[in-house]
């Protein structure tokens, strides 16, 4: 049923669960998987931040899926990982999604009240209402 599976990621609880039911899903249908973590500067900021704080959310970033990567060790599944950088993570998922054949994407609930995910949005919530594939969202 699943052939190809993206996991988002951002190092939370609930993203590490996501990466956990992606382990499961892709361990049972032999699926290949794709970690992607997604580092967004605002352009606003670009010409403030130097390139050491630039290195470092990449370093950070890399750690993050590395964490995720550990989890499948012993499994017999070898995830692909990707890192994005210069877009907002639901634009990157999205991206991605367009770019490649994902058959189910598998992100984690930040756990926001309706007024935060007002104020604030949800990467959960945009990848949800945009997606043309299934979305499993992880609580």
């Amino acid at each position: 049923m699943f052939k190809k599976i993206l996991v988002a990621t951002d190092g939370s609880e609930n993203a590490m669960r996501a990466v956990k039911a992606g382990k499961e899903i892709a361990d049972r249908f032999e699926a290949e998987i794709t970690l992607v973590y997604a580092a967004y500067v605002p352009s606003m900021y670009d010409d403030d931040l130097r390139p050491e704080i630039r290195d470092a959310l990449r370093t950070d970033g890399r750690k993050i899926l590395d964490s995720a990567v550990h989890l499948f060790s012993g499994s017999g599944v070898e995830p692909e990982t990707k890192l994005l950088f210069d877009e907002k993570a639901e634009d990157g998922i999205l991206r991605l999604l367009e770019s490649d054949e994902y058959d189910l994407v598998i992100i984690g609930s930040r756990g926001l009240d309706a007024t935060q995910r007002k104020a604030l949005g949800s990467t959960s919530m945009r990848v949800l209402e945009k997606s043309k594939c299934p979305i499993l969202i992880v609580h």
